[in-house]
């Protein structure tokens, strides 16, 4: 049989192994190519939740894990390397974070809080792609699948790219249809992202240059899309407690699949010598599914348990995210505690590629290469707090503005409408369950205090700026029913 007629026979996740087997064959003849400057390759997982995985980002919560998704390779992924058990996304929701990774900034900052119009940003500033290129000019770029910012790639350093992508390229119809699943050859574009990575890799090999690879894929966002193969496998095991929508499990059991052959690929390519593997997801998980119209009510069954709702919110459910890196230099299943956040990585790239010369001034992230040799080391920001900024109404969410700040252990939570605050202390309550504002006052107005100052100090965007301000929200209706869940205390 010839291999054009193997390839048809085995489909095309059996593609992706040969081609990986091959790559293994190139490797053992390939002389050792050596970089001046250390490769990146960045996978972005859309709405895929802290305890979506196999095995806990968390080594002291075991429990803080899915009982029914199964993803084998990512949970090698995360052991290869660092495991960081307070990362965060920086917003809720997916377009303010993807900006905050390319530019290094809050959404506040940057003026790009939701994924909607009217779009403020400044699209001339500086990108992960223009920092690593001014410090090596032989790095070669790419950015594949989900963009989801309002700008050519091209214009921001990547050389190959799939343009103004967004939910709709992955996928997204925007009715109850999202939620009910279907089988593809191809589900939330797996195997093609993979595979053109692949292919961009290889290249870069080739060259002997540099790279940088941002795949961005469009799962586990809806609309629900699974293979036959992956369908089938999840139908031999018994639903959870927590997570039992087989659809579902079936799409992310899909991504890791392609992120496992993606690592089949980065090691028969010998990078793992001078590559660093980023993992993370671009805002939590959703808080159920079917999605519903919330308005900050207890949710009847939370997909993010231990943690407190969902993507939409700035609970810790909505921003607490998946995140690791391996590399070298990183020590294999290595865990830090030390809070971090995707307006992080442009600055710790910049510090791996070898110079922080040429990063922007107004930069709010900080390098993370001190915690990836110790984790418990801290992280130097301008601003000692981690910023979150959500000032708009949104019904299947807590239905009213807000804003949060994480100092150290403790995490305020701001709603400007009802002028009211929340405070926790999540090292030991990640659930958000009790409410210490009043227990804690002066602690309440000193993060008050600096929360305040940071957004006026960035021209954050006000509630009433807001696209939602008259419609939803009725020029400032106190809407949200979430409070209720604390007024006993």
């Amino acid at each position: 049989m010839g291999f054009s007629s193997l390839e048809k026979v085995l489909g095309v996740r059996g593609r992706l192994r040969i081609s990986a087997l091959l790559l293994v064959l190139i490797g053992l003849l390939w002389p050792h190519a050596s970089w001046a400057s250390p490769n990146f390759i960045l996978i972005l997982t859309d709405d895929l939740g802290w305890t979506s995985l196999s095995s806990s980002m968390d080594k002291n919560r075991p429990e803080a894990m899915s009982d029914f998704y199964q993803t084998p390779h990512i949970d090698q992924l995360v052991d290869r390397g660092m495991r960081f058990s307070n990362a965060y996304a920086a917003a809720p929701v997916c377009s303010p974070t993807r900006y905050s990774i390319q530019f290094g900034k809050t959404p506040a900052r940057i003026l790009r809080t939701r994924s909607d119009k009217p779009n403020r940003v400044d699209h001339s500033q500086k990108s992960i792609a223009h920092v690593l290129k001014s410090i090596d000019p032989n790095y070669t770029t790419a950015h594949l699948g989900k963009w989801h910012i309002d700008h050519d790639p091209g214009e921001l350093g990547y050389d190959e790219h799939d343009g103004l992508t967004n939910n709709g390229t992955g996928g997204f119809v925007n009715d109850n249809r999202q939620w009910t699943g279907s089988e593809d050859k191809d589900p939330k574009r797996v195997d093609s992202l993979t595979r053109r990575a692949i292919a961009f890799m290889k290249d870069a090999v080739e060259r002997d240059q540099p790279f940088f690879l941002q795949i961005s894929h469009y799962a586990v966002h809806s609309n629900i899309e699974y293979s036959e193969e992956a369908f089938s496998t999840l139908g031999g095991r018994d639903p959870g407690a927590m997570h039992s929508n087989r659809g579902y499990a079936a799409m992310i059991l899909d991504l890791d699949e392609s992120i496992g052959d993606l690592i089949a690929a980065y090691e028969a390519l010998d990078l793992d010598t001078n590559t660093y593997l980023i993992f993370a997801s671009d805002n939590g998980g959703m808080p159920v599914i079917p999605m519903e119209v919330n308005r900050g009510q207890p949710y009847r069954q939370g997909l993010n348990s231990p943690l407190l709702r969902g993507k939409w919110d700035l609970t810790e459910g909505g921003i607490r995210v998946p995140f690791a890196m391996a590399g070298p230099g990183i020590e294999a299943g290595s865990q830090s505690d030390t809070p971090v956040i995707s307006y992080d990585l442009l600055p710790t790239l910049a510090e791996l590629a070898g110079s922080t010369d040429d990063l922007p001034a107004d930069l709010d992230g900080g390098s993370l290469s001190k915690v990836l040799s110790d984790p418990e080391a801290e992280v130097s920001r301008p601003v000692d707090s981690l910023i979150f900024h959500y000032p708009h109404y949104n019904r299947v969410g807590m239905n009213e503005p807000h804003s949060a700040i994480r100092q150290g252990d403790y995490k305020l939570i701001y709603f400007p409408v009802s002028k009211r605050s929340l405070l926790f202390d999540v090292s030991q309550d990640p659930g958000e369950k009790m409410n210490l504002a009043d227990k804690d006052p002066a602690r309440r107005a000193a993060l008050e205090k600096d929360l305040a100052a940071y957004l006026a100090s960035v021209g954050a965007e006000r509630p009433e700026q807001a696209s939602k301000w008259k419609t939803i929200g009725q020029e400032g209706e106190v809407r949200t029913k979430f409070f209720k869940r604390y007024d006993a205390d």
